[in-house]
């Protein structure tokens, strides 16, 4: 299980084994001794930059740092999500998107494989995804909302089922349900794909805020993924700066008519 705490034990071992103090080992990768001191006691994720920065600096590997030493497959011979997919369709004999609200999602790592627990869940059919298996999922919290774009919470997310992990491609919006430590069992995440670099999915915010940090997903513990196709939302686009300036000089003009009217 990658945790804060294996990262920090792995990092910590390598230290310990070229026999440096904290400030000695993070001065080549730009680490202060304090940071050093946090990544070894598993309170935060060294930052991808920095893991990259370690592995070359101290000719170690991805694997090592990451807690898969001891890894027996090929990484491209790893499968890719394992479980049943469960899906209903309509009286046309129609796939429908099955959606899984907040109030349902607790559950529905275990439930997914259970047809009576899709079943109940409501269902729904959009135009234009006629070609694929693809289910919704409401979203919550702001990770990934940035200057008032991207996902609001209540917001209706429609991902395409991924059937090799091998698919996930760098900077795209997936969801995953997984059983990993320390996050949520369904992530709305933009995802860059370390399959080749230690058996990793990396999960970043597009809200830059720090209680949004970046965090690994190992790929044993990844259940299913979903590529974003489609949002529903009920937020309105915010008026854009030019628009506002076209409203104010069309009201001007407007006071101005009545004002020579009135001379």
């Amino acid at each position: 299980m990658l945790t804060k705490n294996v990262v920090g034990n792995q990092i910590k071992a390598l230290r310990l084994e070229k026999g440096l103090s904290q400030d000695e080992f993070g001065a080549p990768v730009n680490l202060s001794r304090s940071a050093v001191s946090q990544i070894e006691g598993g309170v935060m994720y060294p930052s991808l930059e920095t893991i990259d920065k370690i592995v070359k600096y101290y000719s170690t590997s991805w694997d090592s740092l990451v807690g898969n030493p001891k890894r027996q497959k090929p990484l491209e011979t790893l499968p890719s999500p394992g479980r049943t997919l469960v899906t209903t369709v309509d009286k046309s004999g129609r796939d429908n998107i099955v959606l899984v609200p907040i109030k349902a999602q607790a559950g529905y790592l275990q439930g997914a494989q259970q047809p009576e627990y899709i079943e109940h869940l409501p269902t729904f059919w959009l135009p234009g995804l006629n070609h694929g298996t693809f289910r919704a999922f409401e979203v919550s919290g702001y990770s990934m909302l940035a200057d008032r774009a991207g996902f609001f919470p209540g917001d209706i997310v429609v991902g395409e089922y991924v059937e090799k992990l091998e698919e996930i491609k760098d900077g795209f919006v997936y969801i995953l349900v997984n059983n990993a430590q320390e996050v949520d069992n369904i992530v709305l995440k933009r995802c860059l794909n370390y399959l080749d670099k230690g058996g990793l999915i990396i999960c970043k915010s597009d809200n830059k805020d720090p209680q949004y940090p970046t965090f690994p997903i190992p790929v044993e513990n990844i259940k299913e993924v979903w590529k974003f196709k489609i949002k529903l939302t009920r937020q309105a686009p915010e008026p854009s700066g030019l628009y506002e300036r076209i409203n104010a000089l069309e009201g001007d003009m407007v006071l101005l008519k009545e004002q020579l009217k009135k001379s």
